[in-house]
């Protein structure tokens, strides 16, 4: 009886040795092909930039997870609350402080609604070439809330938002302008929306 079981103890040791052993040969080729990926994906967000370096933030504005600048500009990685969970994005902005390349990395947003943030392109594209603070809805009103007046924040551009999205489109929205707050210099470390979030 002890010999049957010490049979298979011995297959999974050796199994597992052998695991161990591919996959710290791999592990090398894995790390290049990453940051081979990584750049690729920030020269997206910032076409022409060549090299990118991580610039530490210790700033206010909770809403930003990482900087990576390049001699052309930035490309920040964001991420805020949405209806369901975090929301990631990545978000280009050359030194003038315009918009470059939005895409939404990560988040867990309602399917068929708020997850088609990943890939509304119409819906991204309307942040390109712009610059401020973005806003969803027409000017003077809060399309979520049906509150009207001038915005906190000041002078903003309106983006059209998600049909039945408007929490996750608003908080892409945050993202894209923590970014270029941040370029600006633009005082946006607060997230405060009409809907509480």
């Amino acid at each position: 009886m002890k010999k049957s079981i010490l049979i298979p103890i011995l297959a999974i040791i050796l199994c597992a040795g052998l695991l161990f052993g591919v996959t710290m040969l791999t592990f090398p080729m894995y790390l290049e092909n990453y940051h081979g990926w990584h750049l690729k994906d920030l020269k997206m967000m910032l076409p022409g930039a060549e090299e990118f370096t991580v610039e530490p933030y210790s700033g206010e504005d909770a809403n930003i997870v990482s900087v990576h600048k390049a001699d052309i500009g930035y490309v920040i990685e964001t991420k805020t609350y949405g209806y369901a969970g975090d929301i990631t994005v990545l978000v280009g902005v050359s030194t003038e402080g315009k918009v470059t390349g939005v895409v939404v990395r990560d988040l867990s947003e309602t399917l068929g609604l708020g997850a088609n943030a990943l890939s509304d392109t119409d819906f991204l594209a309307q942040f390109l070439n712009k610059t401020g603070s973005f806003a969803i809805g027409a000017p003077g009103a809060d399309a979520f809330s049906g509150a009207t007046g001038e915005a906190a924040t000041g002078e903003e551009t309106y983006v059209d938002g998600i049909t039945g999205a408007t929490v996750t489109s608003k908080a892409i929205a945050r993202c894209v302008s923590s970014a270029v707050g941040y370029v600006t210099g633009a005082d946006v470390s607060s997230g405060a929306t009409s809907w509480g979030g």
